[in-house]
């Protein structure tokens, strides 16, 4: 799922590149597997790189495995909750005109404002992928500090970027794990004491239903 949400967010960008710039090659382009350690980005192109996954919390079930009962069957199934999660892309601008690089990462920018969340209105791409309901666009800012971090880890030189939040996306457990039910359970309970007049020792008898 992720590798069609980068694809999408690349595709929504050349198309709106072509009717800002009237040019008909796609400026927005993947980084080759050759070119990622160190990292090089292709001249005259954006990219967007992948740099952190984060689960959202906040969405996060209290219950780590949910149950569901089949009345009809009665047979109960078990799964683990949906995972709600967030991708922070980076988009790279590196152009030989170094005003070419601002430009695009302007329209980066005033696309993302635009489209600040892309559903099944204004994006009917995600049509063919049922399970991403939306995206929400989120213009992260970083310190100088974080930014000469982050540049450091990727071992390359500085080049004009913007920082995109891009939630939610939601990983579902597939699998289930069946459990046997439990039909009914028969709790018995011998007093200690005995009964002066019968000389029996009484029963207590509980049925519990589930």
């Amino acid at each position: 799922m992720i590798d069609e949400v980068l694809s999408l967010l690349r595709n929504k960008l050349n198309r709106y590149f072509r009717t800002q710039t009237q040019l008909q090659e796609d400026k927005a382009v993947f980084l080759a597997g050759e070119n990622t350690d160190p990292i090089v980005f292709p001249l005259n192109n954006v990219v967007p790189l992948l740099i952190n996954i984060e689960e959202e919390k906040m969405l996060r079930p209290a219950n780590r495995y949910q149950e569901h009962y089949d009345h009809a069957t009665g047979v109960r199934t078990g799964k683990h909750p949906p995972i709600s999660i967030n991708l922070f892309v980076l988009f790279v601008c590196r152009f030989s005109a170094y005003e070419q690089s601002l430009k695009f990462l302007s329209h980066i920018m005033q696309f993302f404002q635009q489209n600040l969340t892309l559903d099944g209105e204004n994006c009917p791409e995600l049509k063919d992928h049922p399970e991403i309901q939306q995206l929400r666009m989120e213009l992260v800012t970083m310190s100088l500090s974080q930014q000469n971090e982050l540049w450091n880890s990727l071992k390359t030189q500085y080049h004009p970027s913007a920082l995109y939040k891009v939630g939610i996306l939601v990983f579902r457990d597939r699998g289930e794990d069946a459990v046997t039910p439990v039909t009914v359970r028969e709790i018995r309970t011998t007093s200690l004491a005995t009964d002066s007049l019968s000389n029996k020792e009484p029963e207590v008898q509980i049925a519990v239903s589930q």
